[in-house]
């Protein structure tokens, strides 16, 4: 009886040990998930931001600077509403963003433009000409707008 008391005890602080090295492991586990949500949602945020503050910076170029064109401009702000917001591509006083890039995505850039003919970048440049003019007073309200436009709200 003595030894069957003495090998119980023995069992019960076995397993006793045993839970509490993994309660032990699965809290630091749970801690190590926290710190990995934590910093992935500070990553989101942060990308967010960057997404903001890359669409304000383009849009005031092209709207009260002017120091880009309207095609690069729409390209560029294109992409980054895609990852953003893409709700907006159909909103009314956006459209025109997405128009003037179906309308332009045909012509190549940077690499691509540099090893075009240049009589190719000519024809280019004047199709991108044409089409900026045509658009221009609606790119223009478009960049304006959505400088202003109150990104940041979370949805």
């Amino acid at each position: 009886m003595f030894w069957a008391t003495v090998l119980g005890l023995v069992i019960i602080v076995a397993l006793s040990w045993y839970i509490v090295v993994h309660v032990r492991a699965l809290r630091q586990q749970k801690r190590k998930r926290a710190e990995l949500q934590r910093q992935a949602e500070k990553k989101a945020r942060e990308q967010r931001q960057y997404l903001i503050d890359s669409i304000r910076v383009i849009s005031r170029a092209m709207s009260e600077d002017e120091k880009m064109t309207l095609t690069e401009g729409c390209i560029r702000l294109k992409v980054l509403l895609d990852n953003l917001m893409p709700e907006l591509h159909h909103n009314p006083d956006f459209t025109i963003i997405s128009v003037h890039y179906e309308a332009t995505r045909h012509i190549p850039y940077l690499k691509e433009w540099k090893s075009l003919e240049r009589s190719q970048q000519r024809r280019y440049r004047h199709e991108m000409d044409r089409l900026e003019q045509e658009n221009r007073a609606a790119l223009l309200l478009a960049a304006a707008k959505l400088h202003e436009y109150p990104l940041d709200r979370m949805h």
